[in-house]
């Protein structure tokens, strides 16, 4: 394997680094998302949250629980 596979993933998918298996996300950076154009803008109509660290998405309710 090259040096560049270990480091990117390779075969396995994981990101390598140098103290081992990557850590997991804090999900900082919660962004909603909407089902509707009519909807964007209003907290009470967001149908998701989306993390741009890891890209997993939560519900409202995970969200809320996540920012505690």
């Amino acid at each position: 394997m090259s040096i560049l596979n270990r480091l990117f993933g390779g075969s396995n998918g994981e990101a390598a680094t140098l103290d081992g298996p990557a850590p997991e996300c804090a999900h900082g950076a919660l962004v909603p998302r909407w089902d509707s154009a009519e909807d964007m803008g209003k907290a009470d109509r967001v149908a998701h949250y989306y993390c741009e660290g890891c890209g997993q998405q939560f519900s409202p309710a995970e969200a809320e629980a996540i920012r505690r």
